[in-house]
């Protein structure tokens, strides 16, 4: 399928601007001053995030919604005996 130039134009306008939002939540226009140094095309390719364990979040990583349950339960039923 071919694509015009103004699609290109909208998707890098898009994910630039996404990446921007991103930091301006985190940590306001200093963040993204210091990830762009002035020029926001630098924000079209690769990601702006961190993949390290400490960084992540993944679903996998919290307990499954059973074990929440159970949990939620013991500790109901630990007040009732009290």
């Amino acid at each position: 399928m071919n694509r015009s130039r103004s699609y290109y134009r909208e998707q890098r306008r898009r994910a630039i601007h996404r990446k921007e939002g991103i930091l301006r939540q985190i940590g306001g226009e200093a963040y993204i001053h210091a990830w762009a140094h002035g020029a926001t095309g630098r924000f079209a390719k690769g990601k702006i995030h961190c993949s390290c364990w400490m960084c992540r979040k993944k679903s996998y990583d919290d307990p499954p919604l059973r074990d929440k349950r159970m949990a939620m339960d013991a500790a109901e039923q630990l007040r009732e005996i009290e």
